[in-house]
């Protein structure tokens, strides 16, 4: 819509608010309208909202579906008396243990027009996939760097008419798989199956078939589950249409069933050949979260404790402290090796573990000969080779609450040409005066 088209709205939008309201300026208002429209929200419906935010007094049933209403894009962690209009993604219950007593939750992800959110519901409530629901003093927070959506006992939770909702919540927008991440709508995606496995999981007492992998383009890679056999097969090209995003410590995850759309395509851009690791300096993936399939290059400037022999649980794989596991207490452990280390591109700084292979194959010994070596002058050695090294790594990145790990696959030193390096630093600095 034109901006001369709207000015008409926005006096509206004016004349509704309070005396105290009126300090929000006009080009604001447009701003905040103009998002709405490209969310496929009804004019007066938008209006409406953007009068309760700025100060117009509404109550939330006032305006069937508007009023006080926040969309889901613009929630932020630890709000309080969150107001949705929005449908039912995907919907599950879970048995947990709270202070001693079983309870049963439910977890899953709404949509609107704007994007989609994870929630957890702490008692029951009767809703299915699929329904429209106006939501009302359910609160958020923080959960591995997402915002979780929360349902306690203030909530109010009201099914109403699907019409309510934009068409744009419901309809698929298209992405790149780098792009992918949590929060996006429904999605649109052209990709090749690179991995396939099967496995069979109890949903509800019933045994399903689930299939899961990874799937990529020329931009990146992602995981994928798809709760429906679409007779997959590994090599693959595929449009999935319907799908929608999570992720687990920053790794975006597409997940699609039955109602999803899926078929097989003829892409040539999009090969096994022509899917490269994604090269990338460190702030991007800090910024990122996650990523699969890495490749960055940075300057080692820490060799974290923990690094050397250790000692696992045989079940959970969980690192021993004094011999005992923290879920299943003594246990005789199994042998293990690894690094853990600190690396710096100048951009930003991410953690590294390195796994026993790699351990092996930097320091030249074996997981046997290392065990033979006292702590501190094996932790001596690694930090001898390792630190101010500058160091080529390839991997799985995770993210949670705690930073950037990269989890290594492949690490090879850097050899620096301390000439070029040296003028290359000098022009730079030239540049900054």
């Amino acid at each position: 819509m034109p901006t001369d088209d709207l000015t008409a709205h926005i006096k509206d939008i004016l004349n509704a608010l309070s005396e105290d309201s009126k300090e929000v300026s006009q080009n604001e208002l447009e701003k905040e309208l103009k998002k709405f429209l490209e969310y496929g929200v009804p004019i007066e419906q938008a209006k409406q909202t953007l009068i309760t935010k700025f100060g117009g007094g509404a109550s939330f049933n006032s305006t069937p579906g508007s009023s006080e209403r926040t969309l889901i894009s613009d929630l932020q962690p630890n709000e309080r008396s969150v107001n949705l209009l929005c449908h039912v993604i995907a919907i599950n219950p879970k048995e947990i243990t709270v202070k001693g007593e079983n309870r049963k939750i439910f977890y899953g992800i709404l949509g609107d027009e704007s994007g989609t959110i994870p929630f957890t519901a702490w008692n029951d409530i009767e809703v299915e996939r699929g329904d429209v629901i106006e939501v009302s003093d359910a609160y958020t927070r923080e959960w591995q760097g997402n915002v979780q959506l929360n349902f306690g006992d203030r909530v109010n939770i009201k099914k109403t008419d699907k019409d309510k909702l934009p068409k744009a919540a419901f309809e698929p927008k298209e992405f790149k798989v780098k792009d992918l991440k949590s929060g996006l709508g429904t999605v649109d995606v052209q990709a090749i199956i690179l991995d396939l496995n099967e496995r069979e999981v109890e949903v509800n007492g019933e045994t399903k078939k689930v299939f899961s992998g990874i799937i990529g383009d020329e931009t990146g890679k992602a995981q994928f589950t798809s709760w429906h056999d679409f007779k997959l097969k590994e090599g693959d090209t595929l449009q999935i249409t319907g799908g929608y995003v999570k992720s687990w410590k920053g790794i975006p995850q597409l997940t699609f069933d039955e109602k999803a759309k899926v078929k097989k395509i003829d892409k040539k851009n999009i090969s096994r050949d022509k899917i490269k690791i994604r090269k990338m300096p460190l702030y991007e993936l800090v910024e990122e979260g996650g990523a699969l399939d890495v490749n960055v290059e940075g300057t080692v400037i820490e060799i974290r404790p923990g690094s050397g022999f250790i000692m696992r649980c045989p079940e959970c794989n969980r690192t021993l402290q004094n011999g005992k596991c923290s879920i299943h207490g003594d246990v005789e452990g199994k042998p293990d090796l690894r690094i853990k280390f600190v690396v710096d591109d100048g951009t930003a700084a991410v953690s590294g573990v390195m796994n026993k292979d790699l351990t092996e194959k930097i320091l030249g010994k074996t997981l046997d000969e290392c065990k033979k070596i006292e702590e501190n002058v094996l932790f001596e050695e690694m930090n001898n080779l390792l630190f101010a090294h500058r160091i080529n790594l390839k991997g799985n990145a995770l993210g949670d609450s705690f930073g950037t790990t990269l989890i290594v696959k492949d690490a090879e030193f850097v050899d620096i040409d301390i000439k070029k390096e040296s003028a290359k630093l000098s022009r730079e600095l030239e540049e900054l005066q």
